[in-house]
């Protein structure tokens, strides 16, 4: 039986394409994009709008509001369309405030972030980091202005970072301990999580990794770094220094030979196989993928086409299976939090 790709429940009110833009990219410093032009970051979000994208994920902090300005300029002509695309940021810009999460920075911030966009709501808004303060003095004053601002409609959903998989040893079982302790005290709606083909699932609660806790809870998931900043496309801009680019690659496209004689070498093989192993996480999960240029948009829509049956899904875990056994520790963990 083939399996389409169908629209993700990520909270109430929040129905989303399963593939998500990620705009971080727009405000990094060039690393083998030199050159980009605000009209191709515009070019390529308007791509995505084309094959049916929904919603937008940006920030703050992303060239200091400019990814949310190009954003809103989308948001604009799309509205002149018809269409209503959903928006997620975060809050990362501390200004003058002591911490971002301070007074009332955190609806100023997220006001600025609204006049940014061109919007009157942020369908959701996330809290990045597990820092409050010292002795989390600034945690409960935010959980209160989250749910004041979710009450008054300014917020669609509330979001919380996810635990971070690349950590190790004691200082993985600390930051569980601290995600479960603020999802219990924030309750979100949606949890952000880098999650990959490298990343390990780890046991949250009761022997549960993220995406079952999640759906207990009745929780969506928003999957970011899904193609590890390329490196599971093979790019070899994107190889980690303990295995040169060439092997990696090497590895990467022999592993994946069973997969290419099943379904044929088609253009995009690789992004679509690692877009389709974090979207068979579960109905409730959604996936944000950054991108360059257009045609890094185009390449990701066009891995959504195609019905993979549930065989075929099965034979990609495996090749991820096989590549984790074979690639350094040190190798995944460079590539498990590479954000969008």
């Amino acid at each position: 039986m083939s399996l389409q790709v169908t629209p993700r429940l990520l909270a109430s009110h929040l129905t989303v394409h399963p593939l998500g833009v990620g705009c971080r990219a727009i405000g990094e410093e060039p690393c083998g994009r030199e050159g980009t032009t605000d009209k191709q970051w515009m070019d390529g979000m308007r791509r995505a709008v084309e094959r049916g994208a929904t919603l937008f994920d940006t920030a703050d902090t992303y060239g200091d509001g400019h990814a949310e300005r190009l954003l809103g300029k989308v948001l604009q002509e799309s509205r002149r369309q018809g269409l209503n695309l959903q928006v997620s940021s975060k809050i990362g810009h501390r200004g003058s405030a002591p911490h971002p999460y301070a007074g009332p920075h955190l609806k100023h911030q997220l006001e600025q972030s609204m006049d940014n966009l061109g919007v009157d709501h942020i369908d959701l808004y996330v809290l990045p980091t597990f820092d409050f303060g010292d002795n989390d003095r600034y945690l409960g004053p935010a959980i209160e202005q989250m749910r004041t601002l979710h009450q008054l409609g300014y917020i669609g959903a509330i979001g919380l970072r996810g635990p971070r998989a690349e950590l190790a040893g004691d200082q993985i079982l600390e930051n569980i301990g601290r995600f479960l302790q603020l999802f219990r005290l924030i309750k979100p709606d949606v949890v952000l999580a880098d999650f990959n083909a490298l990343t390990p699932l780890i046991d949250l609660d009761e022997d549960e990794d993220l995406f079952a806790f999640a759906a207990r809870h009745d929780v969506g998931v928003l999957i970011t770094a899904p193609l590890a900043g390329g490196f599971l496309t093979g790019r070899p801009d994107r190889a980690s220094s303990t295995v040169p680019g060439r092997k990696r690659g090497e590895v990467l496209h022999r592993l994946m030979d069973p997969l290419r004689q099943r379904l044929g070498d088609r253009p995009g093989l690789l992004a679509m196989a690692a877009l389709r192993y974090c979207l068979s996480r579960g109905q409730h999960t959604a996936v944000l993928a950054g991108f360059g240029t257009p045609d890094h948009v185009a390449t990701n829509f066009d891995s959504l086409d195609l019905a993979l049956s549930a065989e075929d899904l099965d034979l990609i875990a495996g090749i991820y299976a096989r590549l984790r056994s074979e690639l350094p520790a040190e190798t995944q963990k460079a590539a498990v939090g590479t954000p969008v």
